[in-house]
């Protein structure tokens, strides 16, 4: 069965790009434009992996983090973002983030990252 990822951006084309990558290495990959739609299908699916931009508006990356807590079963999160500030990364790596990718990325990179966070396939 296919790794489960779900992308959250508010960048439709940044969206479009992480989808054609994670589905051409063979991924099940579905997304959400904002931190609301992302924790609604948080609640109702389950995903192996998230990732996630931070800054995107009415709620960030960093609250979509906090509010994961109260989701049981949720993925791990790798934070995909230009923002490289050391509070930030502080913040999200003590709000539970396995880890960043930084814009701009190579496919291979993304690749690569997301399958060193994947939990491991039975």
């Amino acid at each position: 069965m296919k790794p489960a990822i779900l992308v959250v951006d508010d960048d439709d084309s940044i969206r479009e790009v992480i989808h054609a990558i994670l589905t051409q290495a063979g991924f099940q990959v579905a997304v959400a434009a904002n931190g609301e739609a992302a924790i609604a299908l948080l609640k109702r699916s389950r995903f192996d992996l998230m990732l996630l931009d931070v800054h995107m508006p009415r709620m960030s990356g960093l609250e979509v983090l906090a509010a994961m807590k109260k989701i049981a079963d949720a993925p791990p999160v790798l934070m995909v973002t230009a923002d490289s500030q050391t509070a930030t990364v502080r913040e999200a790596l003590s709000l539970g983030c396995s880890g960043y990718v930084a814009k701009p990325f190579t496919p291979a990179t993304l690749v690569e990252r997301v399958r060193r966070v994947l939990p491991q396939q039975d």
